[in-house]
């Protein structure tokens, strides 16, 4: 087994030991700031930061990215590693017992 799939591993049974509430609030509230900040990005060519960022208009955006980062995306992430993770220890079992 290669390295990089021990530490995955390793790191994801500490986030598995957090419990999904706190993956889903974590995960989903960083990927939704950082993907509405970055969409709106563009308009900066156009408006000021001020005119982009701090409007009324940007928190309604920024809460429904929220929203969906914590209603989906998080699930999405967390399948997808849970699946992985449970290939790998399959694969640690199957070399284990060889």
């Amino acid at each position: 087994m290669k390295k990089i799939e021990e530490n995955f591993i390793e790191s994801w049974e500490l986030v598995r030991k957090n419990g999904r509430n706190r993956y889903a609030l974590r995960t989903g509230v960083l990927w939704s700031v950082f993907t509405a900040f970055l969409t709106k990005i563009f308009e900066l060519s156009a408006y000021s930061f001020k005119e982009v960022y701090f409007t009324k208009s940007f928190l309604n955006y920024l809460a429904l990215f929220i929203l969906v980062g914590i209603v989906l995306f998080w699930q999405f992430i967390w399948k997808f590693n849970e699946k992985r993770y449970q290939a790998l220890k399959r694969k640690q079992e199957n070399e284990s017992n060889s």
